[in-house]
């Protein structure tokens, strides 16, 4: 009897299930949140990605490093860190106060905490600074980022199989098409998502129990909403609307005022920001480094390499005009990036401990 070699569409597509199924199984669990998650890289790997990117992002940005608004910024930050479960409270933590219209904030791994002044009055105050610090603390503490690297590696492993299964049929480029598009719209971004609402809560409980009126948590949703910009289309974005994040915040209100009423020191909405201490976001072309003093550098465009996902506050279309977001690694940067990659992976994906995912590089226009 003649045995014929053939390969199956359907085993190609069973193959790709499987493995998406092995690679987002449980191993570990996100604090407060209880969710479980797989995470192939130590935290001290993780970190010492999330240093060596934010040096580089940096470079290419204008620090503010002094005055009454960055003692704001610093004293906010340091209270919700604080409030972060162990190992996390004990990493690194750093927060930079950046001098850029973008009306947006990131998170890099191991504690690299970036705010920028854009996103300023739509806070207003205290209270609002502190719910997006803790929401880029909780993207820290979930580990979004080394979870986003092993799942675009399973990811990786299931595509390739898939395409080796497929790789005798007539309609091979369709089909692989067809299931690249099915990840990223079925996996890829509900998981983006889920990482985003998973860190509404975990800011929520931050800046909280570090004493500030929870409530500033969707009010910051509402002052962003208001001031126009639209959203994407829900099934092709990062990032939940506005309107979900405001609804599931609202939801968590008696969890998050239990944490408010056992702090030790309760703020209520705050201070307003210092916002009338913003210099003037610097005019000049050039990609430079910032003047020690942290006076104007220069902006326009930008060049920065990066190495290490980040996790920024908004999507790309959601940020009201004017914003350009965070020049971070990953797909969800509200600036208007062109990106190379080397190896096939998704740009939001940073290079694991052994440097064997791509190095990612970003060209930046800020307005």
């Amino acid at each position: 009897m003649k045995t014929v070699d053939r390969r199956n569409p359907l085993l190609a597509v069973g193959t790709l299930g499987l493995v998406l199924a092995l690679g987002f199984s449980a191993c570990q669990k996100v604090p407060y949140t209880g969710r479980q998650q797989v995470i192939s890289m130590s935290l001290d790997a993780e970190a010492s990605l999330g240093a060596e990117a934010f040096t580089e992002i940096l470079a290419a940005e204008t620090v503010i490093p002094s005055g009454d608004l960055y003692g704001q910024v610093s004293t906010s930050a340091a209270g919700v860190a604080a409030q972060a479960p162990q190992p996390f409270r004990d990493l690194p933590w750093e927060f930079k106060l950046i001098n850029s219209e973008s009306v947006n904030a990131f998170a890099l791994p191991g504690g690299k905490v970036g705010v920028y002044t854009g996103i300023l009055p739509v806070l207003s105050n205290e209270a609002g600074l502190a719910s997006v610090l803790g929401h880029e603390v909780g993207h820290v503490v979930a580990r979004h980022s080394a979870e986003r690297i092993t799942g675009m590696l399973a990811l990786q492993t299931a595509l390739t199989a898939a395409d080796i299964g497929l790789s005798t049929t007539a309609l091979h480029d369709e089909l692989m098409g067809l299931l690249g598009l099915g990840a990223q719209v079925g996996v890829v971004l509900p998981f983006s998502r889920a990482n985003e609402l998973e860190s509404d809560y975990l800011g929520g409980i931050f800046m909280a129990k570090a004493g500030n009126d929870p409530s500033e948590s969707w009010a910051v949703w509402e002052r962003m909403s208001a001031l126009g910009g639209g959203s994407p289309i829900a099934l092709f974005s990062t990032h939940p609307s506005n309107s979900k994040r405001i609804e599931r915040l609202k939801e968590e209100l008696p969890t998050f005022e239990k944490h408010y009423k056992a702090s030790k020191e309760k703020k209520g909405r705050g201070n307003d920001l210092r916002i009338d201490l913003v210099p003037a976001p610097p005019a000049d072309t050039g990609a430079t480094k910032p003047p020690a003093d942290g006076g104007d550098s220069g902006d326009g465009e930008t060049k920065t390499k990066t190495k290490g996902g980040s996790s920024s506050l908004m999507d790309e279309g959601t940020a009201p005009s004017g914003g350009t977001g965070a020049p971070a690694t990953e797909t969800e940067d509200d600036a208007p990036t062109k990106t190379k990659t080397k190896g096939g992976s998704s740009s939001e994906s940073a290079p694991d401990a052994d440097s064997t995912a791509p190095k990612t590089k970003t060209k930046t226009k800020s307005k």
